[in-house]
């Protein structure tokens, strides 16, 4: 049953470029390519308290809000993404030379280009540092984050042309949006707009993202929400005391917003070992 008895949607028409910083488009992989192009032509949870074992008649409500209070203090974690980003006017796709290969389709039902990212890789929130491996348009790629700055590998034949092997992006542009922020998890689930429990240790619903500004007060999360879909389907695993093992998101929907998949598990893995790039390695992507 809805905790609303009547739903306000509606698609907020906000741009990305009027988005607050970090909360432009999650996963705003086109950002990145085009920079790319334009540029070279181309937890632990850890500090928490222990947790009480979940009793067996506790509602889903009540189950949910106590893994999402654990999300809170998470410091390490594993995220995987597999998502696809329509490109917009303002964002009009990598060129060849970049190494990436997303191409309109022909015929009577052409559809606009999208950027796809398909990546995994460990985050550590306490020291502000993650690897991200994977690929981006199908080509294979890894992005370091240091405090917020992230650098996207080149591809070999753009570091050969230009002695770098880095593209630093410190434009505002979240690769990786809200969902590498388990404290962010959290609220978007506390949002939910139904949530029931579908076995032993796994729950499941939906937040609506019309009506999730109801119950989220940061400003920049609910500007964020007007990148993915109007329904967000999460399911979440927990073990016997309710912490969370892991976290799921379905994004469905048309239209210029994200769609695909995000899952946030491994909680408390070991932290990732990042060497962020020197001057030399890198090369400075135009602010945007």
């Amino acid at each position: 049953m809805s905790r609303w008895t009547v739903s306000a949607r509606r698609r907020r028409a906000v741009p990305p470029s009027a988005l607050p910083a970090p909360a432009r488009a999650p996963f705003a992989a086109a950002a990145i390519a085009t920079a790319v192009a334009a540029v070279l032509g181309a937890t632990a949870l850890s500090g928490c308290t222990k947790s009480h074992p979940a009793a067996a008649t506790e509602s889903p409500a009540s189950q949910l809000d106590r893994a999402a209070g654990v999300l809170d203090a998470a410091k390490t974690f594993r995220l995987t993404v597999d998502t696809r980003i329509p490109l917009t006017a303002a964002s009009p796709g990598p060129s060849a030379s970049a190494g990436a290969s997303a191409k309109p389709r022909s015929g009577p039902s052409v559809q606009t280009p999208g950027e796809t990212v398909k990546m995994s890789g460990v985050w550590d929130i306490g020291a502000g540092l993650a690897r991200m491996d994977g690929t981006v348009n199908t080509v294979k790629t890894t992005i370091l984050s240091a405090a917020g700055v992230e650098y996207v590998s080149l591809t070999p034949e753009v570091a050969s042309a230009s002695g770098r092997q880095w593209l630093k992006a410190d434009n505002s542009d979240a690769t990786f949006g809200d969902f590498c922020q388990p404290a962010i998890v959290a609220q978007l689930l506390r949002a939910y707009h139904e949530v029931h429990q579908v076995a032993a240790g796994h729950l499941a619903g939906i937040v609506e993202t019309a009506e999730a500004d109801q119950h989220i007060a940061d400003p920049g999360v609910i500007a964020s929400l007007a990148s993915l879909p109007d329904e967000l389907r999460f399911d979440v695993w927990t073990d016997g005391s309710g912490a969370p093992t892991a976290v799921g998101f379905t994004l469905a929907g048309a239209g210029a917003v994200t769609t695909g998949t995000a899952r946030l598990d491994s909680f408390g893995t070991t932290a990732p070992q990042v060497s962020v790039p020197t001057i030399n390695q890198v090369v400075q992507a135009p602010a945007g």
